[in-house]
Formats: structure tokens, C-alpha cells, sequence
């Protein structure tokens, strides 16, 4: 299959090389994929306004580099030991992370397509917390067998979402005080909230508030971001305060709300750095 053929390739590249060639085609991809180009524009002119043509299209040129390098790093993988991941990538506050494992009622971390989102949970993976990732199931077998196996590599455990007793598994990680990771970015088929996310209304996973009102585990934001040498750092914050008024409806949708407002933060500092081509505000909220 090509796609293993080409992940091979890269595999057998010096890693600092393929993070550059990755970068080069992402560059190539930007010019050569007009409707991923074309919605990554739109969504960054609506979402900043006060800036030129050419700064979006700077910004956007970013957005397709820093894909490129993710995919390159996955592929990867294989072989980055435990103590290379952790020089690779710097963690800032380990310590509120810390404090949320001390309450012994596992951890929910919510997280963004930001940086490399990938090797976030592998750096903290090998720092020894146990992560369990919640993923997407690609619809072709032999991919997503890859991809599953790419994570594993690094001690990530990995649950399907569309898998029958996903919501048994993540119930478990949590009685087994492990750490949840959950993507809370993106609009996706999954229950949700509306929220204000760059002025607009954006469909977006509640899950996070979900699982915290139900269970208590505390909740932490960690983001990561890609620094000029290609090193990386992730930043958590929290635990954070939850909101809880006692109305169920409510307290999810601010929670969701407060989660969501941070994260602008963070892609608002780097734009560059998240998945722009995504098509964020695809559901509409009804009128």
C-alpha cells in the first residue's frame, strides 16, 4: 500500500531531516490543495479581521508547515525513545498536573488540534502518566491500525469513540485514576454545546464538562506549541475551577464555554499553529 510504502520512507529519514521535509511539502501542499487553502483563509480573514491579505496568507502558509512537521514527527515515532520525546518537548507546570493526580480520581484533560497535539500525550507519556487519547476511527482498517499503533508506541492508550463500550473504557481510565485526553476543538458528530469560539458560534464536544460534574475528577487544559528550532513546549493549565450552580444544562455549557475561551486564547498568541482547514463553524446553531 502506498501509504506504508511512503511512511517507511520517512521512517528511515534522519528525524530532524524529516521534520524540515515534512515542512517543505506542507509548503507545497499550501499552493497545490486550493479548498484546504481556501477555507483555511476564509476562517483566519473572519476570525482576524484587523489583519492584512498578506498576514493571512503568512499565517496560513504557517498552518500548512506546521502540518506537514506533525506528520513527519508521527511517522516518526518508532524511533523516539521515551528520553528523546522528553527533550524534545518541555512541560510547563507539571506541577498542576501533579496536583489534579493527587485527588485520586483520575484526570480529564482537554486539549486542541494546536502544535502537535501527538506529541503532546507521548512527552507526558514518558514522563510516566498514564494518557488514554480518545480518536477518531479512520474509515480505512489498514490506516487506522497505524495510527493506533503509532500511539501505542508510546504508551498511549487508545480508545475509539465509535467502538460500542467507549464510554465503559473511559469511565474505567478514570476509576483506574489515570488521565483522559480529550480534543475539544473541532465540530464533530459527538453531543455538544454551542459556544463563542473566534465571535461565532461553534458546535463544540461537552464531554469534558460532562465527565467532570459527573465524576469529579479534576480538569486541566494542556496545549501544545511548536518554537522555532522544532522543539516543543506544553502548557497546562489548572486544575481548573469548575463551575457548578447545580442546573446540569447550564453548568456543562459554561464549563464548555470556559475551556473553549482559553484555548482562543492560546491560538490567538499562534495562529499559525492550529488546523485552520478544519471547517470549525460547519453546524449551524438554529435560529
Amino acid at each position: 500500500m502506498i501509504i506504508l510504502f511512503f511512511f517507511n520512507s520517512v521512517r528511515a529519514l534522519p528525524f530532524r531531516f524529516a521534520v524540515k521535509l515534512g515542512g517543505s511539502l506542507g509548503t507545497v501542499a499550501y499552493h497545490l490543495i486550493g479548498k484546504s487553502r481556501t477555507i483555511t483563509e476564509e476562517n483566519l480573514r473572519r476570525s482576524f479581521p484587523e489583519k492584512s491579505e498578506d498576514e493571512i496568507r503568512c499565517i496560513a502558509k504557517e498552518v500548512f508547515v506546521n502540518q506537514g512537521k506533525n506528520a513527519f514527527e508521527f511517522f516518526c515515532y518508532p524511533r523516539l525513545s521515551a528520553a528523546r520525546i522528553k527533550n524534545l518537548v518541555g512541560v510547563e507546570n507539571e506541577e498542576g498536573y501533579l496536583t489534579a493526580v493527587a485527588e485520586g480520581k483520575g484526570v480529564l484533560m482537554a486539549s486542541a488540534h494546536c502544535g502537535s497535539w501527538e506529541l503532546l500525550g507521548a512527552s507526558l507519556c514518558a514522563r510516566g502518566f498514564a494518557i488514554n487519547v480518545i480518536a477518531k476511527r479512520v474509515y480505512l482498517d489498514t490506516i487506522n491500525q497505524l495510527l493506533v499503533d503509532l500511539r501505542s508506541s508510546k504508551a498511549l492508550k487508545v480508545i475509539l469513540r465509535s467502538d460500542r463500550d467507549s464510554a465503559r473504557k473511559m469511565l474505567k481510565a478514570l476509576r483506574a485514576r489515570e488521565t483522559l485526553a480529550l480534543l475539544i476543538d473541532q465540530d464533530t458528530d459527538v453531543p455538544g454545546v454551542f459556544v463563542d469560539f473566534f465571535n461565532r458560534p461553534a458546535w463544540t464536544p461537552a464531554a469534558v464538562a460532562v465527565l467532570a460534574l459527573k465524576t469529579g475528577a479534576p480538569v486541566i487544559l494542556a496545549l501544545d506549541t511548536r518554537l522555532p528550532d522544532d522543539t516543543h513546549r506544553v502548557d497546562i493549565t489548572g486544575p481548573l475551577e469548575l463551575i457548578r450552580t447545580g442546573d446540569h444544562e447550564k453548568d456543562v455549557l459554561e464549563n464548555t464555554r470556559a475551556v473553549t475561551k482559553l484555548i482562543e486564547g492560546h491560538i490567538r498568541k499562534y495562529p499559525g499553529q492550529w488546523v485552520w482547514m478544519h471547517e470549525r463553524w460547519k453546524t449551524k446553531q438554529a435560529s
